[in-house]
């Protein structure tokens, strides 16, 4: 294979999944009788699907980022790279933190309690905004146009999640979610 063709194959991989992704949750949105995500169960086609579109998204974009580093000899650069692998590691630190605190069956989208306690009692999406500091790292340290744009695509799928998940939340735990959303902010 041409390594010049390499980048633009994986980032249109990348692209596409996300697209995908993004293209079934609202269509969800939009077809009461349709659901994407969260998934009906984990032995659903919807389950597999996101967890086969996700990683296609991801997988690519960890290459694309590894063949677009960019480690120039300025100061900048330098500072630059510093300040996103702090950003990163904070926030997907947090990130699988949070996750862990709340559960993996519950972050992927089994009902198994809702929590509300720790990182929940201040944002109803810890796990989200933690995330867009770690994407935030992640470009700073790659660098690039196509690694840029897919972090936003990734950014936007989280910022339009919890639009897709709430009504699920609503209908697994009823008034207990309600209080709480109207207790909790939504990110900060």
């Amino acid at each position: 294979m041409n390594l010049d063709i390499l980048p633009n194959t994986l980032f249109g991989i990348s692209l596409f999944s996300v697209g995908i992704i993004l293209l079934l949750s609202l269509v969800a949105d939009r077809i009461d009788s349709f659901q994407f995500w969260p998934p009906p169960s984990k032995e659903s086609w919807q389950h597999t699907s996101f967890l086969i579109l996700f990683r296609c998204f991801l997988y690519p974009l960890v290459l694309l980022s590894v063949l677009e580093f960019d480690i120039s000899g300025t100061a900048s650069r330098y500072a630059a790279i510093v300040l996103g692998t702090i950003l990163f590691c904070v926030g997907f630190g947090f990130a699988v933190r949070i996750t862990l605190h709340m559960g993996w069956r519950n972050a992927f989208g089994e009902k198994h309690g809702l929590v509300t306690d720790g990182y929940f009692s201040k944002s109803r999406n810890p796990v989200y905004v933690a995330t867009w500091v770690g994407l935030v790292g992640w470009g700073l340290i790659a660098n690039s146009i196509l690694v840029s744009i897919l972090l936003g695509f990734w950014a936007w799928l989280y910022l339009f999640a919890p639009i897709f998940e709430e009504p699920w939340l609503e209908q697994m735990y009823g008034d207990e979610f309600r209080t709480y959303k109207e207790q909790v902010r939504r990110f900060f």
